[in-house]
């Protein structure tokens, strides 16, 4: 058999092997994201606040956005819808039930006036 032709044919073997690779593992990719993605939760200590104090409401907040996002991972891309869907719905969900756990109305106002925002 001349070289070359050996060569062609073990350059297309692996050019075959590197694509099924690369399909399963997309494939395994996108079968993790459709079997419901698992989040963390993350505790935010506040004992250092005065949460009577509009300030300390607003580090407050800023402390259970970022915990929020911390606990969903990180935003997906703008391309991909989906993931991007599931992450606004566990950070919304995440920094809804952080207020209403902790439930003062300063910090409930300071959330809804946020919330309020973004759909405006």
């Amino acid at each position: 058999m001349p070289t070359n032709t050996r060569q062609t044919r073990t350059l297309a073997t692996m050019i075959a092997v590197l694509a099924t690779a690369g399909f399963a593992s997309t494939a395994q990719a996108g079968d993790a994201a459709d079997s419901g993605a698992r989040y963390s939760d993350v505790v935010v200590r506040f004992a250092d606040l005065d949460l009577n104090s509009a300030n300390g409401n607003k580090v407050l907040y800023a402390r259970l956005s970022g915990a929020a996002e911390r606990a969903c991972g990180s935003e997906a891309s703008s391309r991909d819808l989906k993931r991007k869907a599931q992450y606004r719905a566990c950070f919304d969900q995440k920094l809804n039930g952080a207020v209403d756990t902790i439930g003062t109305r300063e910090l409930q106002a300071l959330h809804t006036s946020k919330a309020t925002r973004k759909v405006g």
